[in-house]
């Protein structure tokens, strides 16, 4: 087991090096100490000797200290040594509290043969990582840096986000509205956050600790699916497969994209055109089902969520409605923390754990029992008044809709099919047979259905796609668990060539998809216009001394402002994720579309439209710019004469840095 160890941290150390750069081997031993609080509630819950209890520990240990950096934030004394002490006196007191050495939730203990098979199932994140991650920002001879879409609309707006919150607001500011508090779940970001702005060295890059910090919080949210997966089918084979097919076959959508060009005389190339995993939006105008390697790649923060989620499951399905009180409140606790890093998907886990208690104590009429649970609904409801609190999910609840409506009246058998056909067909026959599922299967069973449920019936009306990419991460979370009892079933039962059969041909049948995505992910040779975007946005070296300049040279609560309508969805983030400075007025293509961004984003373009100098000064004013920023962006999209009015009025607009491409002018204001 030692060595299946070393193997697992030795690979992740080189793939960390390469996808991040030496400095990502030290943020190893900093994300490692971030997890320390955790590590007695993980072994109070499993027990000491029980892989499980890592697992637990690390996650539960990794949002305690996002709260400690949180509490020193929030009362003003943010620095590096005040975070230390946080996160030491938060160590202390849960060290205190967990000195319990044997489990309170009794699995039984994995062997070593299982140990290590179920532990290089954690060589699955590396792999998946290095190429895509590896490109990601790369720079070639000439000094241009490179970002493959779909990256585009999230590390760049998570690099945007953890900016922001090194600069240690709280609540944080929205940087696409500069005079908002950011209205998003960004617990997730805080270690990061502290790190890159506290941290020595190579440390301070913001992007380099949150690709370090998605790679090791990979293999925390991987290790949690092995164990829920694992509590519901008791078998390593099973959990084995099960897992390989959750995580890089799920999706029939590789396999359908090939066989659509193939059947129309089409070069399998264009597959490098294509967002392959959303086949289901792109061809049946559907809802669309991200993979749990898309979900690590560009969604770490709602994984990290699951993750934590899942923890109350092997509680739910091992102890049910007996519960002791130590068991119920940690189990809340992992689902608080859960929702602090997403309302909606702590939710849903919560709604999990709820009904399967309440299932269990009605089959054994211990009604009463229900009492005990009430603490884990607390916690959970302590969290949801810490987000509002933190201004989190305010005007959430209004733009939730109901029913079946949108994009899953279109193809809703056909879209599910494709996008998690190969992992639904043992789950169903898991079902299907007559095999007993006991308490254990029920967290699972239970997920689906909520699963199904929202996927289907609960949409956003300002975003179609939400509750759809996240009700179907809950599936293919809660899906392994039931193909873990099938496959597991045919193993014991002596039919092992069958699991193993099976398995191969839905490994077949989804393998494509991951590969496809994966190979586009990394691809950032291809600079062709996809749709409406193109496939690798470039940085230019004159941009990126811009940014620096403007990072060295303006306060770091200065607004300065670009026209968000001439950058559009290429390049919507340029100025919060690579300067690190706030906007008056964008169009934030990750965030909820309200209407002020339009709004907004339509008097900043007049600025630079606007041919009369006095009128673009009134109006840069009026939104409160303090720097005007003018790139490759703005005189493509302007005519001359209209950016010559900046350089004609010294009073209204001074000009404090150019190069080749870009120029900077401060608005000039009467003090």
């Amino acid at each position: 087991m030692r060595a299946s160890i070393a193997l697992v941290l030795t690979v992740t150390g080189i793939v960390a090096s390469i996808i991040a750069g030496p400095w990502a081997l030290l943020y190893l031993l900093i994300y490692a100490a971030a997890t320390v609080p955790g590590w007695p509630l993980g072994r109070a819950l499993f027990g000491a000797g029980h892989p499980a209890a890592w697992i637990a520990g690390g996650l539960i240990g990794y949002a305690l200290t996002c709260l400690s950096i949180w509490a020193v934030i929030a009362m003003n004394a943010a620095s590096g040594t005040a975070f230390v002490a946080a996160w030491a006196g938060t160590s202390a007191a849960t060290w205190a509290l967990g000195r319990r050495r044997t489990s309170m939730v009794v699995l039984p203990l994995w062997n070593p043969a299982e140990t290590r098979a179920l532990l290089l199932l954690l060589l699955l994140v590396p792999a998946v990582f290095v190429f895509p991650y590896r490109n990601l920002g790369a720079r070639d001879a000439e000094g241009n840096r490179f970002y493959r879409a779909y990256f585009t609309a999230d590390f760049i707006w998570h690099t945007a986000l953890t900016a922001e919150l090194a600069k240690y607001d709280m609540p944080p500011v929205n940087p696409y509205l500069g005079d908002r508090t950011m209205q998003y779940y960004w617990t997730y970001f805080l270690v990061p956050a502290a790190v890159a702005q506290e941290g020595p060295g190579g440390l301070r890059d913001v992007e380099t600790v949150l690709k370090a910090n998605a790679l090791y919080s990979g293999l925390l949210f991987l290790g949690s699916l092995v164990v829920a997966t694992w509590s519901a089918s008791r078998s390593a084979p099973g959990t084995v497969l099960a897992v390989v097919l959750a995580v890089v076959a799920a999706s029939a959508e590789g396999l359908y994209a090939a066989w659509d060009l193939v059947s129309r005389g089409r070069p399998l190339a264009e597959l490098a055109n294509v967002n392959v995993d959303a086949i289901t939006a792109w061809e049946f105008r559907g809802l669309r089902v991200d993979s749990l390697v898309r979900s690590m790649w560009y969604n770490p923060q709602h994984s990290m969520s699951a993750a934590l989620g899942m923890l109350a499951l092997p509680v739910a399905g091992g102890t049910g409605a007996a519960a002791p009180l130590g068991v119920v409140a940690i189990a809340g606790t992992a689902l608080a923390l859960s929702t602090t890093f997403n309302p909606l998907i702590g939710g849903l886990f919560s709604l999990i754990y709820g009904v399967v208690v309440a299932g269990d104590a009605w089959r054994r009429r211990q009604v009463g029992a229900l009492l005990r649970h009430g603490l884990a609904a607390a916690l959970v409801l302590g969290a949801v008044a810490w987000c509002i609190a933190n201004d989190m999910v305010e005007g959430a609840a209004s733009v939730v809709l109901y029913g079946l409506g949108g994009y899953a009246r279109n193809a809703p058998l056909v879209t599910l099919l494709l996008s998690l056909g190969p992992l639904l067909v043992p789950a169903c026959l898991a079902l299907w047979l007559p095999w007993r599922l006991p308490l254990r299967t029920w967290p699972s069973v239970a997920g689906v259905f909520l699963g199904l449920t929202a996927f289907y019936l609960v949409r956003l009306s300002v975003e179609g796609s939400y509750v759809g990419f996240r009700a179907g991460q809950l599936l293919q979370l809660a899906l392994p668990g039931l193909a873990g009892v099938f496959f597991g079933g045919l193993w014991h039962r002596g039919l092992r060539g069958a699991a193993l059969a099976a398995a191969a041909v839905l490994v077949a049948i989804g393998l494509p998809t991951t590969l496809i995505d994966t190979y586009n992910a990394q691809d950032i040779g291809n600079r062709r216009m996809g749709p409406g975007f193109r496939w690798t946005i470039t940085l230019t070296p004159e941009e990126q001394e811009a940014h620096a300049w403007m990072r060295t040279h303006t306060p770091t609560d200065a607004i300065v402002q670009m026209d968000p309508i001439a950058h559009g969805r290429e390049t919507w983030s340029q100025l919060p994720t690579f300067a690190w400075r706030r906007m008056a007025a964008a169009m934030p293509i990750s965030l909820m579309n309200v209407p002020e961004y339009g709004e907004r984003s339509r008097k900043a373009h007049a600025i630079y439209a606007d041919g009369d100098p006095e009128a673009a000064a009134m109006q840069a004013r009026e939104l409160g710019v303090d720097y005007l920023f003018i790139g490759p962006a703005e005189v493509q999209e302007h005519a001359p004469a209209s950016l010559a009015k900046f350089a004609t009025r010294g009073d209204l607009f001074q000009l404090v840095f150019e190069n080749g491409r870009t120029r900077i002018y401060r608005v000039m204001y009467d003090r």
